[in-house]
């Protein structure tokens, strides 16, 4: 795994540290006051996609009718979706304004992908069988102490039960009842996901069936993550220099190191607020979810509290930077509504668009190409919350 994909992997970490501060503390309190927000307050969690470039279809809407045909898009053309709108520039970056939820289903399709149009979390799934790893895992609760349903969208295209009767309920410092998955479970290769408890990781082997444990400073659990396919680090005690830690070999050996986490660059130096997870693509190119701090004008005029998606292609910080803006509340979604999958090629980002009706899409960056990928059915809404964690696309 390359240093590229490391910081992909740790850039949700300190995104909102100040540059003169760097310490443990301010890093993984800033970590769990963003997952409370974007859990607690936007009832709401990450499904994952992934897409074949050079191989997009158009097919049908949501309900089946026929979808308006399109050419299919690559690096020199792009099909222009009537749905989105450009607007003014927003601290430099250009804006483009997504459509309200409800009509994500009209949205151009796309076909030959590794995960099916429709993905569903129903209860009373088959078991997962050991040998087939995962695109994506689904942890569900409802009013309930968590757990709730673990789901396991397969490389077969199938999804699959896991059981984890093994598992407790795990809080924060404050009570708040956490979800034992987090954004960066699942390993880049899809072969082992993590589930966190009070001080431990429980790690289970998807190519064997088996699990595993790895004790950890008693509430760390919720800053650990992948820095490659085979090893899991988890922070030190806080105000530990440098972030240091320790990195964990899932694959065998079990043998441990002392680490650090790198500092990474932002996707958008400004002040707004970044949140969720960082997908850098094989270019350098960068796509985050952001909060924006001040007004932004679209067809409709000017709003403020919106959530947009700030990506930028190439290398160049604070250049090149696009933002899809989530039109207010009225547009259906929730708070924290897009946060980012991954990268399709070097222009088009996959992310996460939920509502009630739960969706993935795709955005050719910088134009007004959005199409929809999945949609995530078997779920309750306002009974069940879906947390996902998803492998890397590419």
């Amino acid at each position: 795994m390359t240093d590229q994909r490391l910081r992909d992997l740790l850039h949700e970490q300190v995104a909102d540290l100040e540059s003169t501060d760097r310490s443990a503390a301010a890093w993984a309190g800033a970590r769990r006051i963003r997952q409370r927000r974007i859990t607690v307050v936007a009832s709401a969690a990450v499904a994952t996609v992934a897409v074949v470039a050079g191989s997009l279809v158009l097919t049908k809407g949501d309900g089946g009718e026929p979808a308006d045909p399109a050419p299919t898009p690559t690096t020199e053309q792009s099909v222009q979706s009537s749905s989105v709108e450009p607007g003014r520039d927003y601290r430099g970056a250009k804006t483009w304004w997504a459509p309200v939820d409800t009509a994500e289903g009209d949205l151009p399709e796309l076909e030959s992908l590794p995960y099916p149009p429709e993905i569903s979390l129903a209860p009373d799934l088959p078991p997962h069988s050991a040998g087939v790893p995962a695109h994506a895992v689904y942890e569900l609760s409802g009013d309930g102490p968590r757990p709730g349903r673990v789901v396991i969208v397969g490389h077969d295209g199938l999804t699959h039960a896991l059981d984890v009767g093994r598992l407790d309920p795990v809080t924060d410092e404050e009570g708040n009842v956490l979800s034992p998955l987090t954004a960066e479970s699942l390993a880049p290769d899809g072969r082992h996901v993590f589930f966190i408890q009070e001080s431990s990781l429980e790690v289970y082997d998807l190519t064997t069936g088996t699990w595993a444990t790895y004790e950890i400073v008693p509430r760390m659990g919720e800053q650990a993550l992948w820095i490659n396919s085979a090893e899991v680090w988890t922070p030190g005690e806080l105000g530990a220099p440098d972030g240091v830690g320790t990195t964990y070999d899932v694959t065998g050996s079990g043998l441990d190191s002392s680490s650090g986490v790198p500092d990474v660059p932002r996707v958008w130096d400004t002040s707004d607020e970044p949140w969720g997870p960082v997908r850098l693509s094989d270019r350098d190119g960068a796509a985050q979810g952001m909060f924006l701090a001040d007004v932004a004008s679209g067809p409709d005029g000017a709003m403020g509290g919106l959530d947009a998606l700030a990506a930028r292609v190439g290398s160049t910080e604070g250049k090149n930077v696009h933002l899809l803006v989530m039109p207010g509340p009225d547009s259906g979604r929730w708070k924290g509504c897009c946060p980012v999958i991954g990268w399709l090629d070097d222009e088009t980002v996959l992310f996460q668009s939920r509502s009630n009706a739960m969706r993935i899409l795709a955005w050719r960056v910088g134009t007004a190409d959005l199409r929809r990928v999945s949609r995530i059915t078997g779920w309750e809404p306002g009974e069940e919350v879906p947390v996902g964690s998803f492998a890397d696309p590419r």
